[in-house]
């Protein structure tokens, strides 16, 4: 079990939603409306137009195989009332969001004002904050309501060579190249994020202090392993009225 502390980033964004927040005035203030501008003016590099692999690999490091669509939800430590929503997708092997430009290009963006925005393709969305875990700022998912706890899941990825060898009447190893995504959890409580497995006996170790909490753990996952969906109907019903507290 390891404890890291959360510098920034856990503004309270809405839950995952399916479309950006309104309001009858399009930003708080012009310094608002001109870090927005920023958002797409600074820092605009060129990056690939495709997001398709390389023949012969399998996985890809994008969020989306395809342009997705994104918002923002807070920038300069604000809550942005009404975001355009770009064409977006993100690179989750560099940490970066891609934005298609009206050229038709794609473009890495100035991200460091940004706290919390959201992505969307189909029926697919994501949450993701802007946080400080080992020793890294990155943008992770949050998975959970705000509350009490906070479920956050950082979305890492590997990438292996081919090695198929054929010795005749024996073959190892695969005939392809691959990126594979690998998820890495923390719960937060009172700005420290403390990294857990999906496994009951850990998440309960980390809650051993709040009764409560390890009551409606152990309402929510009934068996020794836990599945994510498992664990976030478990921290919403933690972070609901009246409720782990």
């Amino acid at each position: 079990m390891k404890i890291v502390t959360l510098i920034c980033c856990l503004l309270a964004i809405a839950r995952i939603q399916s479309s950006a927040q309104d309001s009858s005035s399009y930003f708080r203030t012009n310094q608002m409306s001109n870090a927005i501008d920023n958002f797409m003016r600074s820092r605009s590099i060129f990056t690939a137009n495709s997001f398709s692999t390389p023949e012969g690999t399998v996985g890809t490091p994008y969020l989306f195989e395809d342009w997705g669509y994104m918002w923002l939800d807070s920038i300069d430590n604000e809550p942005v009332k009404k975001s355009v929503i770009y064409q977006a997708n993100m690179d989750l092997q560099k940490n970066e969001v891609i934005i298609k430009g009206g050229d038709g290009k794609a473009y890495i963006p100035e991200t460091n004002n940004v706290q919390a925005m959201h992505f969307k393709k189909g029926n697919e969305v994501h949450a993701f904050v802007r946080a400080y875990l080992e020793g890294a700022m990155k943008f992770v998912e949050q998975l959970s309501t705000e509350g009490k706890y906070i479920l956050l899941k950082d979305i890492g990825i590997t990438y292996t060579r081919a090695d198929y060898t054929d010795k005749g009447m024996v073959q190892t190893g695969k005939p392809y190249n691959e990126y594979k995504k690998k998820y890495t959890y923390y719960l937060v409580q009172d700005s420290k994020a403390t990294r857990i497995q999906l496994k009951k006996k850990n998440i309960l170790s980390v809650l051993d202090k709040d009764p409560a909490a390890v009551a409606t753990v152990n309402k929510y996952i009934p068996g020794s392993t836990v599945d994510e969906a498992e664990l976030v109907k478990a921290i919403d019903a933690l972070n609901a009225p009246n409720t782990g507290k």
